[in-house]
């Protein structure tokens, strides 16, 4: 699905991934100038963790209920152009 870009400008592709060993993974992809990591806790639940799992309890006590979060970026190629990659992983 297209999402808009944590910045505030652009979009970028995003899918959730079906892994057992963690809560939430998601794989985005696309380029932006900012790039697709981010690691500020609020951003991420309210730009990935609302959207990918509508069961999500409120900031706050997501927060005190995480036990980790991760991200792993990397490269490929789509229809010829090198795209930007990055896993977003939740434990909670």
């Amino acid at each position: 699905m297209k999402i808009k870009h944590w910045q505030g400008y652009g979009t970028v592709s995003a899918q959730k991934i079906q892994d057992a060993n963690c809560t939430l993974h998601v794989r985005v992809t696309g380029n932006h100038e900012w790039g697709l990591v981010r690691n500020d806790l609020y951003d991420l639940y309210s730009w990935i963790v609302k959207r990918f799992d509508r069961a999500v309890p409120p900031y706050i006590k997501w927060n005190n209920m995480l036990q980790d979060a991760r991200c792993t970026e990397g490269s490929t190629v789509i229809d010829g152009i090198d795209t930007d990659t990055c896993d977003y992983y939740f434990w909670y």
